[in-house]
């Protein structure tokens, strides 16, 4: 007697099987609120979610140079800023010192305050950062990454800061230079020699100034690309939740409209297994 199942369509058991997968697969979705789990299930999805997250590690590096780069930057600032309000105070100190009234022992406290402006200074350009290296440090700058084709230089370098000060017509002078001839203008100079020194104090605070503008310049880059990274993580957050989350209104809808399916298939199969049976009996 010839088998009802060699009678049965391979078909109709196949899609039967099928849509009790994708129930299964559904219902799945709906209670742990992961649209799939294998990158089978949905590839297209899987390779996007592939690429947003090697794109957002790299963002994180970024972010990461990002918060060390500002640290430095903060920290060159504050010693510019201090080092910018002694060459305030040394210009009022030099223009003392250019009246031509002062007693010797008058001159001699202003070069005694000028040489601690000279040592605080020296302190300031070998600080350290806080990272255990040289907040300004010597040779090519150090830069830092913060996009794709954006590299970053936090803090200056010692020549920047102390090493090659514009004193006007092209020429340069150390900063150690610049202050020691002051000390010695003020102390045994004439009164010729005091006048240029002045001009001297005028370079250092327009250095100091225009070294603290750059640096507020770097700051406000920092936080700039700072704020754009944090943008891009959250629309990559959110697109990468709508790759993988479940819409549970969609999942539910889908889950009904598939068992339905599965029950038209059910009862396509039933009779189709009937009429084969009808047929073997006659």
């Amino acid at each position: 007697m010839e088998s009802i199942n060699r009678t049965r369509p391979a078909d109709a058991i196949q899609k039967q099987a099928d849509l009790s997968e994708l129930i299964a697969r559904t219902q799945d979705s709906i209670a742990t609120g992961i649209k799939f789990n294998r990158p089978s299930e949905a590839p297209s999805s899987w390779l996007e979610i592939s690429s947003i997250s090697r794109q957002s590690t790299i963002e994180d590096s970024w972010s990461s140079n990002i918060g060390r780069a500002r640290i430095l930057a903060q920290q060159a600032e504050s010693t510019i800023d201090t080092m910018s309000n002694g060459t305030a105070r040394i210009r009022e100190l030099m223009v003392l010192a250019n009246n031509d009234t002062l007693a010797p022992q008058d001159r001699e406290i202003i070069a005694l305050e000028l040489e601690s402006f000279r040592e605080q200074f020296n302190q300031l350009t070998q600080v350290k950062d806080n990272y255990g290296g040289d907040l300004f440090y010597s040779g090519n700058p150090i830069q830092m990454r913060i996009d794709a084709n954006v590299l970053v230089t936090p803090t200056p370098t010692l020549d920047d800061v102390s090493g090659s000060v514009d004193i006007g017509g092209g020429a340069t002078e150390s900063l150690d230079t610049i202050l020691t001839n002051m000390i010695d203008a003020v102390r045994s100079g004439t009164p010729t020699e005091r006048g240029e020194q002045l001009d001297r104090a005028k370079s250092l605070t327009d250095h100091f100034s225009a070294l603290l503008g750059r640096q507020g310049l770097t700051i406000n880059r920092l936080d700039e690309q700072d704020l754009r990274l944090q943008e891009s993580g959250i629309n990559t957050s959110e697109r990468r939740k709508a790759l993988e989350n479940t819409d549970i209104a969609e999942a539910i809808s889908q889950a009904q409209s598939l068992l339905i399916n599965l029950e038209a298939a059910q009862r396509v199969y039933a009779q189709t297994a009937n009429n084969s049976l009808i047929q073997l009996i006659g």
